[in-house]
């Protein structure tokens, strides 16, 4: 065969060569192909490290303003001048309404008269009880003396009763002559006795059965006599008992508060009353820089109050900050008081809070001074929890926002607990009416174990990542137990340690010492 080759011309040489060395390679890359050993599969990792980890809360919510003043007008007063309309700005100071009160006034006089009637009779009823008080001791000594005094007729009686029994003569039993009771009962109507007073001594002396004597007339008169004198005894201390029951009926304390709670109701009627009057008289005001978002009246005609809904209005609803925002608020809507209703709301810039509903497993976790961010229009802020509810709160209707947040995981559930997070220096981004976005930090941690939020997988109750086995190049599948997470790392409690390489957004078909390798940045 190589003198055949040598024979060959060096064209022929040369192609032969050429085809053998395509043969050989290919054989080369069949066997390879076959034999290689497999690419392990790349995956982005990450060390465990200690650091810090926030557990935060994120809701949604609407801005309000923190300080809403409500200027109050009363029915009948007209509006000589309105000098802003809904959406105005107004500075503190700056003219808002001047108004003719005289279409008012006679409101003012009747709350006068019913909260003077009304002291009135609390005042009577406490001089009633302090007489009350001195004619009880006095009704219960007089009862106290007649009771002695009928416990000594009873002995006198007893005494007599037994020396005729002691006589030996025959002994038979009599009751006392009608003559006899009839004409002491006319005595003691002529005296002036109560009909109830008589009655009670007829009663009494017609029930007395005496013993007399064949021999001893004398002193069966001497019985007779002292048991007229006992029944009499008996009626007048029936009598002092009666009144002392009606003495006791009118020291009635629950009474007297009652009263009392009535006078002071009507004082705060007319104080009210009269505060919204000098206000109307004197001219409304601007108390801070902010916008006017609610105007009810109109000049030159009278006012007709709006039933309000007295929990629209917070601690500074009606007159902002002044003494009588109390008085105030439990007048607004109320039968009695209808005359009264907002007439301007002006809504502070200065004072802005994102009002969130929480869930009650949340709620427990949040005390007011702690810190929040608010987002709102792609800008951020921060905030401070200034109000946190002691209970959740009823809606009524459909609360889209509600119900969205709770499919997506949110706290804010129908039902949930309001909470207020005020806005630290607001500016134009901060829109009352708008939505924004509150995160809440519940609970921070130091210097602990933590692993990014994607190398943490969950199957059958337990969690577990993948541990990177750098020496191998191979993986272990461990189960781990974790603390609070936040956005981006879980807190690790026990299952890997400081330095462990894990394997990020692993497949969770992975098994213990597959092959794999470290995705390069």
């Amino acid at each position: 065969m190589l003198k055949a080759f040598k024979k060959k011309s060096v064209k022929s040489k040369i192609a032969i060569i050429a085809i053998a060395v395509l043969i050989l390679a290919l054989v080369i890359y069949v066997l390879y192909s076959q034999f290689k050993p497999e690419k392990p599969v790349e995956y982005e990792m990450a060390s465990v490290e200690k650091g810090a980890i926030t557990d935060s809360l994120d809701v949604s919510g609407t801005v309000k303003s923190g300080y809403s003043h409500n200027f109050v007008a009363i029915d009948g007063v007209v509006a000589e001048a309105v000098k802003v309309s809904v959406g105005d700005e107004v500075k503190k100071g700056d003219l808002i309404a001047t108004f003719n009160v005289s279409g008012a006034s006679q409101h003012l006089v009747n709350a006068k008269k019913d909260y003077d009637s009304a002291l009135k009779d609390y005042n009577d009823a406490v001089l009633m009880t302090k007489n009350a008080s001195a004619n009880k001791a006095k009704n219960e000594k007089a009862i106290k003396d007649k009771k002695a005094e009928i416990t000594a007729k009873e002995k006198e009686i007893a005494a007599l009763e037994n020396q005729i029994k002691a006589a030996g003569s025959a002994i038979t039993e009599k009751s006392i002559p009608k003559e006899k009771i009839d004409a002491l009962a006319e005595q003691l109507r002529e005296g002036g006795a109560t009909e109830a007073k008589i009655n009670e001594f007829i009663a009494s002396a017609s029930a007395i059965k005496i013993p007399v004597s064949d021999n001893n007339n004398a002193d069966y008169q001497a019985v007779v006599k002292k048991n007229l004198e006992l029944s009499q005894l008996n009626a007048e201390l029936t009598a002092l008992q009666a009144e002392g029951a009606v003495t006791i009926s009118t020291d009635n304390e629950t009474i007297i508060d009652a009263l009392k709670n009535v006078a002071d109701s009507k004082k705060k009627t007319y104080e009210g009353i009269k505060s919204v009057y000098d206000e109307l008289k004197n001219g409304w005001y601007a108390d801070k820089d902010g916008i006017i978002t609610k105007v009810n009246i109109k000049p030159g005609e009278a006012f007709v109050p709006v039933k309000e809904n007295t929990d629209t209005y917070g601690l500074s609803s009606l007159f902002g900050n002044t003494q009588y925002s109390g008085i105030l608020s439990s007048l607004i809507g109320s039968d009695e008081n209808s005359q009264i209703g907002t007439g301007i709301t002006l809504d502070s810039y200065d004072d802005l809070i994102v009002s969130v509903s929480v869930g009650k497993a949340d709620l427990v976790k949040i005390n007011t001074g702690m810190a929040a961010s608010v987002t709102s229009l792609d800008q951020n802020y921060e905030g401070e929890i200034t109000y946190v509810a002691a209970s959740a709160a009823e809606q009524s209707g459909l609360d889209i926002s509600s119900i969205t947040g709770s499919l997506l995981g949110g706290s804010g559930a129908s039902g949930g607990a309001p909470v207020e997070v005020k806005i630290k220096n607001p500016d134009k981004n901060v829109v009352i009416g708008f939505d924004a976005d509150v995160k809440i930090a519940l609970q921070e941690v130091n210097d602990v174990l933590k692993v990014p939020v994607e190398a943490v997988l969950y199957d059958s109750g337990s969690y577990y990542v993948y541990i990177y086995d750098s020496k191998n190049g191979t993986v272990k599948k461990q189960a781990i137990t974790h603390g609070i997470l936040d956005d981006t790392h879980y807190q690790i409690l026990s299952g890997v340690n400081e330095g462990d390489m894990v394997i990020k957004s692993p497949d969770p078909a992975l098994e213990d010492g597959t092959k794999v390798a470290q995705k390069k940045a």
